[in-house]
C-alpha cells in the first residue's frame, strides 16, 4: 500500500484559467510541477487550453527534451520583434479593421507609437472615398466655419447691454465643456501641446480679425461657441460614418469571416501603411494557428499530434454558440455526429491538419459555401481542438462544424471561456487519488499585494478571491467577469479547491489584450509562473506528500457528507421508489434505454431495491470534524 501511495503522489493533474496573453505565464509554471510531478490530466479553455495542449505535448515528449522547449517558447515570445503581436494575422479582407485594433493598443511609452496618430491613420485607410469626401466636406466646415461666422456677423447696432450679456453667458457655459474634454493627468498636457495647438487651428484667423472693442470680442467669443459645435459635428460624422460603414461591412461579410478578424492561417505580410498604423513589421512569424501545430509537434515529436497520441488525458473546453451551451473536447457524447467542411476549416487551422482529419465523405454539402462534408472523426487533431478552444469573440475567428442531422445545420465554436473560463471541475472525483492543480488569474485586490498567491490548504472558510471595483469601467468589467466566471469561482473556493489553486496576479497593462508587451513584462508574468508552480509543488510534496494526504482526508470528509445525505434519502424514500421499480410499466418509447427491450416492469427491479437498502443502511452522519462549507450533489448535464 505504501508503494501505491509513493507511485501515486508523483502524478498530478492541470487545469488552467483562460487569459488570452496571460498564457505567458504557464510555460514555466509548468515546467516548475514536471520536476516532481507527471501529468496525468490536463484541461482549460481559451489560453488556457493552449497553455494545456502544451503542457500534454510536451509530456509526450518528456524524454525529447519536451518540457525544455516549452520553456523557450517564453524566450522565443520575449524577443525585441512583437511575436506575441506577429502571431495575430488578419487576412485581406479585415487587415483595414484589424489597424483600428492594433493602434488602438500603441503607446509611445511601450511601442514608441501614439495611439492617436495610428488611430486617425488606421481610420482614414478603413473606408472608401465617398466616405472620406463627405468627412473631408465635415472637416471643412469646421475648420472654415468660425472663420465665416466672424465675416459674416455685424454686431456695430447691437446694443452693448446684449453684447455683454452673450460675453457672460458664453463664459460661463463654454469653458466648463472645454475643460471637461482636456486630458486627465498631470503630464497629459505636455504630451499633447501639439493636438491641442491643431484643434484650435479654427480659431485662429478669428483670433487674428479680432480687435479691442466689444462688437469685435463679441465675434470672437461666439466664433467660439460655432467652433465647438461644428466640432461636435464633425465628431459625429466620424462615428457615423463608421458604425454605418462597419455595419454594412458586417452584414456582407460577418458569417463568411466567421466572424472574427483573425482566421489563424494565410499569408500576411505587414505593409508600409499597417505599419503605420502600428501593426508589427512581418519577421517571419507564422500565424496563429499554424505556429500551434508547429509547437504542438516540436514539443511532442510527433506530426500533427491527435488526442490518441498522447500519453495524458487532454480536455479542453469550447462553447457551441449554436446551441448555447459548452463542449468538452473531444466529443464524448453519443449523439448525432459531426461533419465538417475542408475548405471552411482551411481557414482557421493549416492544411496539413485539415488532411489529418481524412476524407470519408457524405451526402450532405456544406450550408456556408455548398462544399461536399466529411466525417469528423473521433481522433481529433490537438490543434483543430485547440483552436476551437480560443477564438476570442471578434478577433479570432469561430470555428464551424456541421451537425449530421436530418437538415445540416452550421455549429459556431467559439472561446471556452464564454461557458467556463476555468474548468477546475475537470477529472474531479469524490474520492481523488492525486491532487488536480489548478494556475487562475486574477488583478491585484490593492497595491502592493503579492504578485501570487496560494490560498491557505482549508484551513479556514476564506478562499474566496477579490477584487476592487472602481469607475463604471470596472463596475460593467465586474459584471462581466461575473457572469462568465461565477460558477468556476465558487468552485475554486470550496475546501479541497481552494488549497491546490496557485492565482497569478496581473496588472491592467499585462496579459489579457495587450498584444504589445515589452520583454520585461513578458518575462516578469512567466517568473511570477514559475513561483505559482514551486508553491504548489513544495506545498504538497513536502514532507513525503503529508499536504497530499491532507488534500484526501479532506476530500474524504467532503464525501462522507455527500454519502450519508444521499444514504438519508435512501432510507426515507426507497419504499416509494422500490414499489415504483417492482409496478411501473416501462413506455416503448423509453425501450431504447436498454440492450434487451423489457417486455414489462422493470428487469432490474430486485437490483434496484438492494442497492436502496444497501444505501439506506449507512451510518448516519454527519461524522463530526466535517468541513465548514456543506456543497451540493446533484446531477448535472454532460459537457
Amino acid at each position: 500500500m505504501s508503494e501505491d501511495r509513493h507511485e501515486l503522489n508523483g502524478y498530478c493533474d492541470l487545469t488552467m484559467r483562460g487569459g488570452t496573453t496571460s498564457g505567458v505565464v504557464y510555460p514555466w509554471a509548468v515546467v516548475e510541477l514536471a520536476r516532481h510531478y507527471r501529468f496525468r490530466s490536463l484541461g482549460g479553455a481559451s489560453a488556457g487550453a493552449i497553455g494545456a495542449a502544451f503542457t500534454a505535448a510536451a509530456e509526450k515528449g518528456r524524454d525529447r527534451d519536451g518540457f525544455g522547449k516549452l520553456e523557450g517558447i517564453v524566450h522565443w515570445f520575449a524577443s525585441p520583434e512583437w511575436r506575441l503581436a506577429q502571431l495575430f494575422q488578419p487576412d485581406a479582407r479585415t487587415r483595414r479593421l484589424f489597424r483600428v485594433v492594433a493602434a488602438s493598443m500603441q503607446s509611445r511609452a511601450v511601442t514608441g507609437r501614439s495611439a492617436a496618430t495610428c488611430l486617425v491613420l488606421a481610420l482614414l485607410g478603413a473606408i472608401g472615398w465617398r466616405a472620406r469626401a463627405s468627412l473631408a466636406l465635415a472637416l471643412a466646415l469646421w475648420l472654415a466655419g468660425p472663420t465665416a461666422w466672424a465675416l459674416a456677423v455685424e454686431w456695430r447696432t447691437t446694443p452693448s447691454w446684449v453684447l455683454v450679456t452673450i460675453i457672460v453667458l458664453v463664459a460661463l457655459i463654454v469653458p466648463p465643456i472645454v475643460i471637461r474634454l482636456v486630458p486627465r493627468g498631470h503630464d497629459a498636457w505636455p504630451r499633447r501641446i501639439g493636438t491641442a495647438l491643431l484643434v484650435l487651428v479654427p480659431l485662429l484667423p478669428v483670433l487674428a480679425l479680432t480687435r479691442f472693442t466689444l462688437p469685435s470680442f463679441t465675434t470672437l467669443v461666439t466664433a467660439v461657441v460655432w467652433w465647438l459645435v461644428f466640432g461636435f459635428a464633425f465628431v459625429s460624422a466620424v462615428a457615423v460614418t463608421y458604425l454605418l460603414g462597419a455595419k454594412r461591412f458586417l452584414d456582407k461579410n460577418a458569417r463568411s469571416l466567421h466572424f472574427g478578424l483573425v482566421p489563424g492561417t494565410g499569408t500576411f505580410k505587414a505593409n508600409f501603411w499597417d505599419r503605420r498604423c502600428g501593426v508589427p513589421r512581418s519577421t517571419g512569424v507564422p500565424p496563429l494557428s499554424d505556429w500551434l501545430a508547429d509547437r504542438l509537434d516540436d514539443l511532442s515529436g510527433v506530426d500533427t499530434l491527435t488526442f490518441a497520441d498522447l500519453d495524458t488525458t487532454l480536455v479542453l473546453m469550447t462553447t457551441d454558440l449554436s446551441e448555447g451551451r459548452p463542449y468538452r473536447l473531444p466529443f464524448t457524447e453519443p449523439v448525432d455526429e459531426w461533419l465538417f467542411c475542408a475548405r471552411c476549416l482551411g481557414r482557421v487551422v493549416p492544411d496539413r491538419v485539415v488532411h489529418r482529419l481524412g476524407t470519408e465523405s457524405t451526402g450532405h454539402t456544406c450550408p456556408l459555401d455548398g462544399h461536399v462534408l466529411h466525417r469528423l472523426p473521433r481522433d481529433l487533431p490537438v490543434a483543430l481542438a485547440v483552436r476551437m478552444s480560443m477564438p476570442l469573440p471578434g478577433l479570432i475567428a469561430a470555428v464551424p462544424l456541421v451537425r449530421a442531422e436530418p437538415e445540416p445545420r452550421v455549429h459556431w465554436f467559439s472561446d471556452g471561456g464564454i461557458t467556463s473560463n476555468f474548468p477546475i471541475h475537470f477529472f474531479d472525483t469524490m474520492l481523488p487519488r492525486w491532487p488536480t492543480f489548478g494556475l487562475s488569474l486574477q488583478r491585484f485586490p490593492s497595491p502592493g499585494a503579492d504578485d501570487v498567491w496560494l490560498p491557505e490548504q482549508d484551513a479556514s472558510t476564506s478562499g474566496a478571491p477579490w477584487r476592487p471595483v472602481d469607475g463604471v469601467r470596472g463596475f460593467a468589467g465586474a459584471i462581466l467577469d461575473t457572469m462568465l466566471d461565477w460558477r468556476d469561482t465558487m468552485q475554486s473556493a470550496l475546501p479541497g479547491y481552494r488549497g491546490r489553486i496557485a492565482h497569478v496576479r496581473v496588472a491592467d497593462h499585462e496579459g489579457g489584450l495587450n498584444l504589445f508587451m515589452p520583454p520585461a513584462t513578458i518575462l516578469d508574468l512567466a517568473a511570477r509562473g514559475r513561483r505559482a508552480g514551486e508553491l504548489l509543488r513544495t506545498r504538497f510534496t513536502a514532507s513525503d506528500g503529508t499536504n497530499t494526504d491532507r488534500y484526501r482526508w479532506i476530500r474524504m470528509r467532503l464525501a462522507m457528507r455527500e454519502y450519508q445525505q444521499l444514504a438519508d434519502q435512501a432510507d426515507r424514500r426507497a419504499e416509494l421508489y422500490t414499489g415504483l421499480a417492482d409496478t411501473y410499466r416501462i413506455p416503448t418509447d423509453l425501450h431504447d434505454w436498454f440492450e434487451e427491450p423489457p417486455t414489462d416492469v422493470d428487469p432490474h427491479a430486485h437490483g434496484i431495491a438492494l442497492t436502496l437498502d444497501a444505501l439506506g443502511g449507512l451510518v448516519k452522519g454527519p461524522f463530526d470534524g466535517a468541513p465548514p462549507i456543506d456543497p451540493d450533489l446533484r446531477i448535472t448535464p454532460p459537457e
